[in-house]
């Protein structure tokens, strides 16, 4: 069996607000990610999956239990960890190029090498002949093309997408999907996805994992046994692609239905 390269061990996180109030977010969470596998989080709207995913990380040390990063403990950001954001105009230094802001990835690599580095990523994302321009001049699509170059700069043994294409209109959605997964089918990276997206969930991922209301843990795991390479054109169109799509949106629904029930009960 492969150790995975990512591991949770009854994560729990609790946050403090500035009122004192305590808010407990997760509660008892326990996943694996195997090297080279895609796994996507969904669950109801406050679930607190954008925290798990800091947790996961390193941005933010869990309460209880712990998270592993090959075999060792994750008590800080780490090399071999590169996360994409849901706002990429927050995520690219408007002042900068695009190079250069693909290159704040590879700050660890010598000058010679970085720039080969950064080449090679930009044009991975098909962002060749715009390293000279400025993230403004780009549309929100290529800006978030930028970001995933800049992730992906250092060679990661782990991506990690926060709702990275929320920002962005459904045809540059589908587009970045396919950028997505096509770079995962020619790279050694694993990535952990949390998406509102049940469609984009099923779509990408080899597992999708479903959370609870808070405090959250892992209501199912849904195995997605869809054929690879996979197309906007093709895979969404299979019978097994729809009934795997309801099922997951079925769970997120019963876990939101839960919330509404214990506040009417309230």
């Amino acid at each position: 069996m492969v150790d995975p390269v990512l591991e949770f061990r009854h994560v729990g996180v609790t946050l403090t607000g500035r009122d004192g109030s305590i808010n407990e977010v997760s509660s008892d969470v326990s996943l694996t990610l195997a090297p080279r596998e895609f796994v996507s989080i969904v669950g109801p709207s406050g679930a607190g999956k954008t925290t798990l995913l800091r947790t996961a990380a390193g941005l933010r040390r869990p309460t209880t239990g712990e998270v592993l990063f090959q075999g060792r403990p994750l008590t800080d950001v780490q090399n071999g960890i590169s996360v994409v954001f849901q706002e990429y105009n927050k995520s690219l230094f408007p002042w900068l190029s695009i190079f250069k802001n693909v290159a704040m990835g590879a700050r660890r690599l010598a000058p010679a090498e970085r720039a080969a580095h950064v080449r090679a990523a930009l044009e991975s994302v098909a962002l060749s002949g715009f390293e000279s321009r400025y993230p403004w001049e780009l549309s929100g699509g290529m800006q978030q093309r930028a970001a995933l170059a800049r992730a992906l700069v250092s060679d990661p043994k782990v991506l990690m997408l926060d709702e990275p294409f929320a920002s962005v209109d459904a045809l540059t959605r589908g587009l970045l999907e396919d950028v997505v997964g096509d770079l995962w089918e020619r790279s050694s990276f694993a990535s952990l996805l949390v998406t509102h997206d049940v469609g984009e969930a099923v779509y990408l991922s080899d597992r999708v994992l479903v959370l609870s209301a808070r405090p959250s843990r892992i209501l199912a795991e849904v195995e997605i046994d869809l054929p690879r390479p996979r197309s906007q054109g093709s895979t969404r169109q299979l019978k097994r692609f729809v009934e795997l799509e309801a099922q997951v949106l079925e769970l997120v629904l019963q876990a939101g239905r839960s919330v509404a029930g214990e506040s009417a009960s309230a």
